[in-house]
C-alpha cells in the first residue's frame, strides 16, 4: 500500500494566503458598493422642483430661509420662528398656495441658481414675488428680528406689498 502524499507545507499556507486575500477583496468591494449606493440615495443635489402655481394660476410668494450644513442652535430657531410665523400670518394663503415656506441648504449644488440669484451665503431669509416665474422682484429680510412679534411684522412688511401687487394694489 503507498502512502497518501500531503501537499508541502507551504503550498498550504500560500493557499490559505490566497483565499484570505480574495475573500476581503470581496468584502472591500461590496462594502463599496454598498456605500456608493447609500451616498447615491441619499445624495443631495437632486434640483428641486418649483412650488407648484397658487390657485390663481400664479407661482407663489416665496419665504425662502438659506441655511447651510453647519446649523447653530440660534439658526435652528431662527429657521423654526420663521416657519410657524409664515404659518400663522399667512395660513389662508398657504393652504391656497399663493405664500410658500422653503428652507434651502446654500451648499447643496442643487440650489445654486437660488444662491446666486439672491447673493446669499448662509443664514438669510428671503421673500420671493414668483408670480410670473422665477427672476421676480424679491427683498431679503436684514436685520432678522430676535422676537416672533417683530419677526411677524417685518415679514408682513415684505409679503403683503406682494400679494396686493398680485391683486392689481399699489
Amino acid at each position: 500500500m503507498e502512502a497518501t502524499k500531503w501537499p508541502e507545507r507551504s503550498n498550504l499556507m500560500n493557499d490559505k494566503k490566497r483565499i484570505i486575500a480574495v475573500v476581503a477583496l470581496l468584502g472591500f468591494v461590496t462594502a463599496g458598493i454598498a456605500v456608493a449606493a447609500l451616498r447615491e440615495k441619499n445624495a443631495p443635489g437632486k434640483r428641486l422642483d418649483p412650488p407648484p402655481p397658487a390657485a390663481d394660476g400664479k407661482g407663489p410668494v416665496v419665504v425662502y430661509y438659506f441655511h447651510g450644513n453647519q446649523r447653530c442652535q440660534g439658526c435652528l430657531r431662527t429657521e423654526k420662528m420663521l416657519k410657524e410665523v409664515t404659518e400663522e400670518a399667512f395660513a389662508a394663503e398657504m393652504k391656497s398656495g399663493t405664500v410658500v415656506f422653503s428652507a434651502i441648504n446654500v451648499e447643496d449644488l442643487a440650489n445654486v441658481d437660488l444662491v446666486e440669484r439672491f447673493s446669499v451665503t448662509a443664514r438669510h431669509p428671503v421673500v420671493a414675488d414668483e408670480a410670473d416665474g422665477p427672476g421676480g422682484p424679491w427683498k431679503e429680510m436684514n436685520p432678522v428680528p430676535g422676537d416672533k412679534a417683530a419677526l411677524r411684522q417685518a415679514l408682513e412688511a415684505l409679503v403683503r406689498p406682494m400679494l396686493a401687487r398680485r391683486q392689481g394694489g399699489s
